[in-house]
């Protein structure tokens, strides 16, 4: 009995191995197709590092169309992992696609499978793998800068010690019209780093992060109106 169950741990492993090479060869498939939607719908991109290294990330990007997931993509080499609504699961297109992302679905209304969610988040950070949380938690449809921010991102990152990612979209992508998206410095919170946090503290570094994003779109839409003004002179 235990030579068998040594038989199919080792069928399982290789199984595993298997599909995470096919997980990885898909992740190199949608960053050569973001080149190819690059050319239709361009954007610059603002580094505030170089690159970015092998560990893992937790990156938060605002939200305005499905393909804001190409941002990530054309950043890490490593495979990203989605936190998306479960209600796309609901489409058979987005069920397939998200299953192929290996995405993790997130419910928002506090149920057991937002905190299945959360925990599949950090197992995968534990693992060195990059996981990307749009913040907002849907699409921003209106006028405003940002939506106000779901909690969880800070604390999913002080737990796992992992450095947070900020991806800001000056705004929304349109075909064959430049689009602007800065991509930050990794930052972190390393006070909080094995303690016990208060939803304060947490709110806190989740205010910080926002606030640090909303400044860098209105930074450079200031700097854009002050160059256009100059033009006209």
């Amino acid at each position: 009995m235990e030579e068998k169950s040594q038989k199919q741990i080792e069928k399982e492993r290789k199984k595993q191995e298997r599909a995470d090479k096919k997980f990885v060869r898909w992740f190199a498939f949608l960053r050569c197709a973001e080149k190819v939607l690059r050319v239709f719908m361009p954007y610059k991109r603002y580094d505030a590092v170089e690159s970015y290294g092998d560990r893992p990330y937790v990156m938060l990007c605002n939200h305005y169309r499905m393909i804001d997931v190409r941002y990530p993509c054309a950043a890490m080499k490593k495979p990203v992992h989605f936190m998306a609504k479960k209600e796309l699961w609901d489409n058979k297109f987005f069920r397939w696609f998200c299953n192929k992302c290996r995405c993790i679905p997130v419910s928002r209304d506090g149920s057991a499978s937002d905190v299945k969610a959360i925990m599949q988040a950090m197992k995968y950070l534990k693992n060195g793998e990059n996981i990307l949380i749009y913040p907002e938690g849907t699409r921003n449809k209106g006028d405003v800068d940002m939506l106000p921010f779901k909690g969880g991102f800070a604390a999913i990152a002080i737990k796992t010690r992992t450095p947070i990612i900020p991806i800001v979209q000056v705004e929304k992508p349109r075909l064959f019209k430049r689009a602007h998206v800065f991509y930050g410095a990794p930052v972190e919170f390393p006070e909080y780093y094995g303690k016990k946090l208060t939803e304060d503290e947490i709110a806190d570094c989740e205010k910080r992060l926002r606030d640090m994003m909303i400044k860098t779109r209105a930074d450079f839409l200031a700097a854009q109106a002050e160059k256009r003004a100059g033009k006209k002179k």
